[in-house]
């Protein structure tokens, strides 16, 4: 026996009035009948509503015309479904849902879609009256009359919802007679349970053209999706919404988002993963924005890019997009910078321990105010002299200007000089034949001019409301404060920002802000003027 998921208080049941005549003979067909197509759910004020009313909520799911009931002996219905005959003024319960004759009717059905027949009637007149299991109604409502005596017959089609169990009950008034009951669909929220989805085309219409399913949604609640995906499967590869393209060339996207919000947090794309991080801490918008928490096991990913020549690579683009980067950037290059890659910290290596499990070595990068390149190697003195030749590795990307070499003799004193210095090799003299170390020290050719100490442009607020919460080593958090970049108790401060003209940079750049979503959204317009089918909605 199936359940149906509520309670029903109120019911009206919705009558279409198709054929009120008697048939010609006992034959009752089975044929299909016209169904309305809108409804309330039965949870909403006023529950099965008219075709006139302004709908929402549940949905018909037509199926094959099939009969669930029929009292006649002949038929070969058996149970509940089947004799003996409808006694006068007996109250009977049929449990729809579960009817061996009409499978594949799920338990989330808010109402069916039925039509009454009565034949072999014992005398006249006479009813049909039915209601939800569960829920009787207050006033009495036939479904169907008769006026007759004998093997006629005569129908009418109903809506009526799911009492309990998916079960409803229905009464004989006035003299014995058999019932037939058919479905040709049920109402449900629900919809098609047990079967997938599958729209294939192109619809020109609605906030873009060419979409195949579109969501909207203006809900002003704290979770207020257009379109909303959930699995509870815990099984591989499995999504609560999936984009896949297969177009070869062009722009195509598996999954799209854009957002217009300039609060904090939003995201034209948004994913969880684990539910463990609470997002309102952190202080950020992004086109593509992931949390991940621990599961016990494996490597948990906000944001995880697979690419056949890149992972995932981002760009800052206001006014213009400038340097970026890549993460996943080729087989021997995890992180790639098209411009400087800068750190509030140090910048390290690691290495497993080689004997102790519990530790690992992890080593500081060397830090300096130029960007330096060396080489260095063993040699020794001939007659007081020795040629380094200089690799090619290093001779392609350091400057000619700004080199030099340590020299140091191996075993006995020495006294030792530089002869000549340059891109092509290195001349050294010494006093004693002796082996020498040396080491080789030059500048990268485009960063000769390197100045360690530039405009302020990672610690400058962008907004009034900025903290700046992305410096959060105390030390950083001092030198801010000292500096009068934020006042002690983490505020910006404004007279700073406005003695360095930080206060115009945020308005140039609202105005920057501004103009390009107003030219997108001309765009967007000039788009929908374009599609003949514009004024649709879904």
């Amino acid at each position: 026996m199936h359940s149906s998921p509520r309670q029903r208080i109120t019911f009206a049941l919705v009558a279409l009035l198709l054929a009120s005549v008697p048939l010609f003979a006992a034959e009752v067909p089975l044929t299909n009948w016209i169904v309305p197509t809108y409804h309330r759910p039965a949870s909403a004020s006023g529950g099965l509503s008219t075709m006139a009313d302004i709908t929402s909520g549940s949905a018909f799911v037509g199926m094959q015309p099939c009969r669930l009931v029929d009292t006649r002996p002949s038929q070969g219905f058996a149970g509940q479904w089947g004799p003996p005959i409808m006694a006068a003024n007996a109250i009977r319960t049929f449990d729809l849902n579960s009817a061996p004759h009409c499978t594949g009717i799920p338990a989330a059905v808010e109402a069916y879609s039925l039509n009454f027949a009565v034949t072999e009637t014992v005398g006249q007149p006479g009813d049909i009256r039915a209601w939800p299991t569960g829920t009787p109604p207050v006033a009495v409502t036939s479904v169907l009359n008769w006026n007759f005596v004998g093997a006629a017959a005569i129908a009418n089609s109903i809506i009526i919802p799911a009492g309990t169990n998916g079960q409803i009950d229905v009464q004989v008034a006035g003299f014995n007679t058999h019932l037939v009951i058919d479905i040709n669909g049920y109402f449900t929220t629900s919809y098609n349970d047990g079967n997938s989805f599958i729209a294939a085309g192109n619809v020109a219409a609605f906030f873009l053209p060419g979409f195949l399913v579109a969501g909207s949604n203006a809900n002003q609640g704290v979770f207020a999706y257009g379109t909303f995906g959930l699995s509870s499967s815990i099984g591989a590869d499995s999504a609560g919404a999936a984009g896949w393209s297969t177009g070869a060339t062009g722009k195509v996207y598996g999954v799209f988002g854009s957002v217009s919000s300039t609060s904090t947090g939003a995201a034209g794309v948004y994913g969880s993963n684990h539910a463990a991080l609470d997002t309102n801490a952190l202080s950020l918008s992004a086109g593509v924005f992931g949390i991940a928490g621990p599961d016990g096991g494996g490597v948990d990913a906000g944001v995880a890019g697979f690419g056949s020549s890149r992972g995932v690579t981002g760009y800052q683009c206001v006014p213009g997009c400038g340097d970026g980067g890549v993460v996943g950037h080729s087989a021997t290059v995890g992180l790639h910078s098209f411009g400087d890659i800068t750190a509030g910290g140090t910048k390290s290596f690691i290495e497993p321990h080689p004997t102790d499990a519990s530790k690992e070595i992890r080593y500081i990068s060397l830090e300096g105010p130029e960007a330096g390149t060396y080489f260095r190697g063993k040699a020794r003195f001939q007659n007081g002299i020795a040629v380094i030749d200089v690799p090619e590795y290093f001779r392609l990307v350091t400057d000619p200007d700004g080199l030099s070499v340590q020299v140091t003799p191996i075993g006995q004193m020495a006294t030792v000089a530089v002869e000549s210095i340059g891109l092509d090799r290195i001349v050294v003299r010494g006093s004693r034949n002796v082996e020498f170390f040396y080491t080789v020290n030059g500048i990268r050719a485009d960063y000769k001019n390197f100045q360690p100490i530039i405009e302020n442009e990672n610690f400058r607020p962008q907004s009034e409301g900025d903290t700046l919460d992305d410096w959060k080593r105390p030390q950083i958090r001092r030198r801010l404060v000292a500096n009068g970049t934020l006042t002690p108790d983490g505020r910006v401060n404004m007279e700073t920002a406005r003695r360095l003209g930080w206060d115009k940079i945020w308005l140039e750049r609202e105005a920057q802000v501004s103009e390009a979503n107003a030219n997108w959204k001309a765009f967007e317009a000039e788009r929908m003027r374009s599609n003949p089918n514009q004024n649709q909605n879904p």
